[in-house]
């Protein structure tokens, strides 16, 4: 075979190898864009970026609800830990917990509804019974292996100080203690416990979210060790203060 010929050859085998990684790319992408749009957020499936709507009159009254659950490295997570809302939209926050040992709050910023960053609104999942967990440092704020009271340190969504509504459920069917009695953050071999999970649920109202951005929520108990979360507000074209 001539060299002019085997060049010719190598060019075609190029050119088709060429066209068929373009259709793959493309097939790619247009799957990762369906796959992207079939994940729409829930909180999304009703209404869209051009709603007409006001803080008097909200594009949507939307109850969020958020679960503590743990990773695979066994770390403390928010569940969901992304949520995306629409500029104009009412949202109550239910907060869901049901650790063997550990307190845990939600603490979110109230940068979405025009406050400064620094203004907070907070439910506090805590009980007497369990402890702040190994990230708070000894003799700080919020540091106790045993809480002996209900909660305290919730903040409203104008950052004013509100009695926690926390409540623990009725689990006397599971070996616990009932909606009154404590819990057990006892520690057989740690890390594992086999004292009966704490449930509890607090509820708060958040209110009408103004600014379009993206901001974080935490445990104060476990910021540090990654306990966070993302509200993404997205900018609505008919939102109007």
């Amino acid at each position: 075979m001539s060299q002019s010929q085997t060049a010719s050859s190598t060019g075609r085998t190029a050119l088709a190898l060429g066209v068929v990684a373009l259709i793959i790319g493309a097939s790619a992408l247009g799957y990762a864009v369906y796959l992207g749009l079939s994940q729409l957020p829930s909180e999304l499936s009703a209404v869209t970026a051009n709603v007409t709507c006001s803080t008097s009159q909200p594009c949507a009254k939307k109850t969020v609800r958020v679960d503590w659950t743990l990773d695979d490295s066994g770390q403390d997570r928010f569940n969901p830990q992304y949520i995306t809302v629409l500029q104009g939209d009412n949202l109550t926050i239910m907060f869901i917990t049901n650790d063997t040992t550990d307190a845990h709050t939600f603490t979110l910023s109230l940068g979405l509804r025009g406050f400064s960053s620094s203004a907070l609104f907070q439910l506090n999942n805590s009980w007497t019974g369990l402890s702040s967990g190994d990230f708070i440092t000894p003799g700080t704020p919020g540091y106790n292996l045993n809480f002996t009271g209900k909660p305290d340190g919730c903040r409203d969504n104008g950052d004013n100080p509100v009695a926690c509504n926390t409540q623990k459920m009725d689990d006397t069917a599971n070996g616990g203690t009932g909606p009154n009695g404590a819990c057990n953050n006892t520690l057989e071999n740690p890390p594992t416990s086999t004292a009966p999970p704490c449930n509890l649920w607090s509820i708060g109202y958040l209110g009408v979210v103004t600014v379009p951005g993206v901001y974080e929520f935490h445990c104060f108990y476990h910021q540090k060790g990654g306990m966070v979360g993302y509200i993404t507000v997205l900018p609505n074209k008919g939102f109007s203060t």
